[in-house]
């Protein structure tokens, strides 16, 4: 069977702003980093007040992975649920538009599409404000007429992992015979619900993407970097730790790979970067590349989205992208 991926997520608008620490200090409570989920109203009222240039692009980390996956030329879908509105129908287009089978998302009537409002300061760091709206409504029938049969692996993000319905879905893709990713996403919800997380890991994730910090969230107690490198080679066949300007680390069996970041990169905005990642190490996969290549084309995915700002790249920039994978895979 030829690779095929189905990325499991939450279908979401992003909105991206450059702000000033200062705006960040006035509005946003807890501080720089991470993620927050605040309301739709809220949202409004946020983006209403600014005054700055506001981006408006298709998000969602699973949904980002697959279009990225399929520009590259891979076989994907994306199984998600999006509002019956404006939003959601800009979603799917994007979706269709980047060669992403769209048969397997859903919409809701009674739901709003899920946002992601992501505040850019100007060290590039990014403090994410998210609201999933239709994304965590997916109903037994959602599932029960969902076919997993003609895939060979399903990504599925950390963001859902909390939802009751992801076992069913997990199940049903495992008899079907698919290898099961997971992105962990964000160190705070791996901190918030770690023994769901581990539960996860125990039940068989067969390939893991995560950080360095939600790594550390995920074995607090680990005395330092290469014991929780040994706690996760444990637990998961082929782990993948992202160490953002250190590179990243190739965990297979007894085998640890240390791939280098690109280097001499202008950084704008780490938004997407780990979905960028993904989605050039799973294209390594699809191809039949060996793993160090596969950390090779993710690092080089992850390099041309942190140049510009948001998670989508222009006509341009994504055929310069093409050519230096089909490049690599070609070496």
């Amino acid at each position: 069977m030829s690779f095929k991926l189905l990325g499991v997520g939450s279908p979401l608008i992003d909105f991206s702003l450059d702000v000033t620490d200062s705006f960040l200090a006035g509005k946003v409570p807890g501080g720089k980093g991470g993620t927050r989920n605040i309301t739709a109203e809220e949202k409004n009222a946020l983006l209403a007040g600014f005054t700055g240039r506001i981006s408006r692009t298709p998000g969602g980390s699973a949904a980002n992975t697959v279009r990225i996956f399929a520009a590259l030329s891979g076989q994907a879908a994306f199984f998600g649920k999006t509002g019956d509105d404006d939003d959601g129908r800009f979603f799917r287009d994007s979706l269709t538009a980047a060669g992403v089978d769209d048969r397997w998302l859903v919409s809701d009537r009674d739901h709003a599409t899920g946002f992601c409002v992501s505040l850019i300061t100007p060290d590039a760091e990014r403090t994410m404000l998210s609201g999933l709206g239709a994304s965590v409504k997916i109903s037994d029938s959602d599932i029960g007429r969902t076919d997993f049969s003609g895939f060979s692996t399903v990504l599925v993000e950390g963001y859902l992992c909390g939802e009751k319905w992801m076992d069913e879905l997990l199940a049903k893709a495992r008899a079907a015979g698919c290898r099961i990713a997971l992105d962990l996403n964000n160190f705070e919800l791996v901190a918030k619900i770690r023994p769901r997380f581990r539960q996860l890991l125990e039940s068989g994730i067969d390939l893991l993407f995560a950080n360095g910090q939600e790594l550390a969230a995920l074995y607090p107690d680990a005395s330092g970097e290469a014991e929780r490198h040994r706690l996760i080679s444990r637990q998961v066949p082929l782990a993948v730790i992202k160490y953002g300007k250190d590179g990243s680390i190739v965990l297979h069996g007894n085998d640890l790979l240390r791939i280098d970041a690109e280097k001499n990169i202008c950084v704008r905005d780490t938004t997407g970067a780990g979905d960028f990642y993904a989605a050039g190490f799973l294209y390594g996969l699809s191809r039949g590349a060996d793993l160090r290549k596969c950390g090779r084309l993710g690092s080089v995915c992850a390099a041309a989205i942190i140049r510009i700002t948001g998670a989508v790249l222009d006509k341009e920039e994504l055929d310069k992208l093409y050519n230096i994978i089909k490049r690599e895979v070609e070496l």
